[in-house]
């Protein structure tokens, strides 16, 4: 049932479509490889999780079995010009439950943490920070949240590159 929708979620994803009617399972599967999501239950390898392409991550997260995903945290962008902002952001989906606690933390080319946030993820709307990268090289984020029925921090992180760019 899911695999049908799969193929032609991938294959319009491939054409380039901007929209595709999906089913109501394959849309969890959908937002689950956009964003990152804390607590899901999916065996989804470490930090390059969304390094692999949209249609093979729904394809994955389609088949797993469904577990409430918890805060779901905003994918920053792979690559910017240094001396620009990359967004981080978080949000709660209020009908997954569980805990809306969360930690982000920003860490730049010369190993120094220079961005905290914590607190309750909002479930009306997202939260966003705009993170300047000051200066060329890698900049790594680390979102944390609880996995449900959990006290444990589970960790999600994303490296964002700053380059040099020509004006």
């Amino acid at each position: 049932m899911i695999a049908p929708e799969a193929d032609r979620l991938a294959r319009a994803i491939l054409k380039g479509r901007r929209s595709v009617r999906i089913g109501r399972r394959m849309t969890a599967a959908v937002t689950a490889a956009s964003c990152g999501i804390i607590g899901l239950g999916l065996a989804l390898p470490g930090p390059t999780a969304l390094a692999e392409p949209l249609p093979v991550l729904a394809v994955r997260a389609a088949g797993a079995p469904a577990a409430p995903a918890v805060v779901l945290v905003n994918q920053p962008a792979r690559t910017i010009c240094s001396g620009h902002k990359f967004t981080v952001g978080v949000w709660y989906q209020r009908i997954s439950g569980g805990s809306r606690a969360y930690r982000i933390a920003v860490s730049g080319p010369r190993h120094v943490r220079f961005f905290r946030r914590h607190g309750l993820a909002p479930a009306s709307r997202w939260r966003f920070w705009k993170v300047l990268a000051g200066r060329a090289g890698k900049y790594h984020i680390s979102y944390f949240g609880h996995r449900p029925g959990s006290a444990a921090w589970t960790a999600y992180r994303a490296v964002t590159v700053a380059r040099r760019c020509r004006a």
